[in-house]
């Protein structure tokens, strides 16, 4: 498990506990596993607009892996101690 990224600025990390929205507009509970910011592509910098990676990886608590973006997360519970 990784830390949060150092290139954005994100008010959640690693461990917390999210609110994301899915593609079809419901909202799942899950928690941040991992943190791709250091891993982020444009669409111009990947050659394309489709399947650029995103940030977090989320594990719901259905026990499905999702992949989401800062701007996919609608709410967060810090779980996690500040250093």
């Amino acid at each position: 498990m990784s830390t949060s990224g150092h290139l954005t600025h994100a008010q959640v990390g690693v461990g917390d506990t999210v609110q994301v929205r899915r593609v079809d507009g419901h909202i799942v509970a899950g928690t941040l596993v991992e943190d791709f910011a250091d891993f982020l592509l444009t669409a111009e910098s990947a050659g394309r607009n489709w399947g650029t990676p995103r940030r977090w990886a989320v594990a719901l608590s259905d026990g499905t892996l999702m992949f989401a973006n800062d701007t996919d997360i609608v709410g967060a519970r810090r779980e996690r101690r500040e250093a």
